[in-house]
């Protein structure tokens, strides 16, 4: 008798571990409001879950994703895989309860998915590991896009600056887009990134230079010198810096958007930009002045970045400064 409650003890912990190391690699997702039908809203839960819970396998066993079983548009996939292959990530979080966010072309969203990311070569710090990702569904619950997200705090921030952007529609074009902008430079899309700057966009970098001494009683601090590059340029310096480097992680905060006093369709978002990658990292202030005349393929003409600490605050780049042909 007592042999049998030994082997029934050991067969019970047995099962127990077996079930615990499973469940601890399952995220589940749930829809607290903002999808009515009752059965696109077990499509996107569903679909999510079964997505983080493959980030979440895949990332532990250390192998590439698969998405069997899982309604991802083919598009969104391969996007996915690409980052995959650069920097895998997981979720963390064994249930993700969001509301669903309706977008413009008729399907929904879910925001603030915490992510870890864990880069196959290099180091990163507690704060670089730490991302929010947003899935993109189309009308029957369909996963059609993944992108790093703008913090929970900065989306609202910007859906409820009326008096600099008065239009919800094009707030909520302007967030995606700025979105998908910072997601292609950490997956190193450059057809993305081809596509969205304008053939005749003005790219301007600023540099860091240290000016000469000619009298040691004077400090003399740095200048930035600015750099002026035609897309094409500008590109295929990017697609080196991208090629050199085993991992880029670009981050976004202290959002600005701003539309034109005359020119609805322009927009300027400025930004603090942080970049780092396996063998190079800075920060610095970001401005793009973007054209959303075609809503669905936005373009950027301006592309500006200036050293954070050199640059002081009244010299930031922003939509006065440059003048909007019609």
């Amino acid at each position: 008798m007592k042999k049998k409650r030994k082997l029934l003890l050991v067969s019970f912990f047995s099962v127990f571990f077996t079930v615990t190391v499973n469940a601890q690699y399952q995220t589940t997702v749930v829809i607290k409001e903002g999808v009515q039908d009752a059965r696109l809203r077990t499509a996107i839960e569903k679909n999510s879950a079964l997505l983080l819970t493959e980030l979440n396998n895949a990332q532990g066993e250390a192998r590439q994703l698969s998405f069997q079983g899982i309604d991802i548009d083919q598009k969104a996939a391969k996007d996915l895989s690409v980052m995959w292959e650069v920097c895998p990530f997981r979720c963390d979080e064994l249930k993700i309860e969001e509301s669903g966010l309706g977008t413009l072309a008729g399907g929904y969203q879910i925001r603030n998915i915490p992510v870890i990311m864990e880069p196959r070569e290099g180091e990163r710090t507690d704060e670089d590991t730490y991302q929010e990702i947003v899935l993109n569904f189309d009308r029957m619950g369909k996963i059609v896009d993944l992108c790093f997200s703008l913090s929970a705090n900065q989306y609202k921030d910007i859906m409820r600056s009326d008096l600099e952007v008065n239009d919800l529609n094009h707030r909520s074009k302007v967030i995606d887009f700025v979105e998908q902008f910072r997601t292609a430079y950490n997956q190193k899309n450059m057809n993305f990134l081809e596509d969205v700057f304008s053939d005749d966009a003005l790219i301007i970098t600023g540099k860091v230079i240290q000016r000469e001494k000619k009298d040691e009683s004077i400090t003399w601090g740095p200048q930035v010198e600015y750099i002026v590059q035609k897309k094409k340029d500008y590109l295929n310096r990017l697609a080196s810096v991208f090629r050199n480097n085993a991992w880029v992680n670009v981050n976004f905060k202290d959002i600005k958007v701003n539309r034109h006093r005359t020119k609805k369709n322009i927009y300027g978002v400025k930004l603090v930009q942080s970049w780092k990658s396996s063998s190079y990292s800075d920060e610095g202030y970001l401005f793009l002045l973007w054209d959303f005349k075609d809503e669905d393929k936005p373009k950027i003409h301006v592309r500006a970045w200036q050293p954070l600490n050199e640059t002081p605050k009244e010299e930031v780049f922003d939509l006065g400064d440059f003048t909007v042909g019609q």
